[in-house]
């Protein structure tokens, strides 16, 4: 099985109970020419509405019990600090699958970490995330 694509299946899992109990989530796709010749990605992966509360983040996921922040592309990072500018709950969320956690990095974390010249992140200095934080 491709990489991310687990945690991407049990994503759209959440997205499937949500949008059938009233709460709006959806998976962004890159941009493709009607033949699928690949324009561009993605702006980050998912985006949950629910009550005038926006969650925007993008799925990685983790072997190690460090997250490299290489991942963590610039062009989604901007992407997501801008929803941060506009009100949005905006982050990076990390499956460690050795640890068997998915924490949330927030983008202002990510961002504040790369100008520190940091190269990776441990759960620690993330949350852990339960999707049912996106019921309310």
């Amino acid at each position: 099985m491709r990489r991310g694509f687990e945690f991407e299946n049990e994503l759209n899992r959440v997205s499937k109970y949500l949008n059938a109990n009233g709460i709006h989530m959806h998976k962004n796709h890159a941009r493709r020419t009607e033949q699928g010749i690949y324009l561009e990605g993605e702006p980050f992966d998912y985006e949950v509405l629910n009550k005038g509360k926006l969650h925007c983040f993008d799925a990685k996921e983790c072997s190690g019990d460090r997250w490299n922040l290489k991942n963590a592309k610039l062009s989604q990072l901007n992407n997501l600090l801008v929803c941060r500018k506009n009100g949005a709950q905006a982050y990076f969320l990390v499956w460690f699958r050795k640890l068997n956690k998915i924490i949330r990095f927030d983008a202002e974390t990510v961002r504040q970490a790369l100008i520190a010249g940091q190269s990776s992140l441990t759960p620690k200095e993330g949350t852990k995330w339960d999707w049912t934080e996106l019921l309310t």
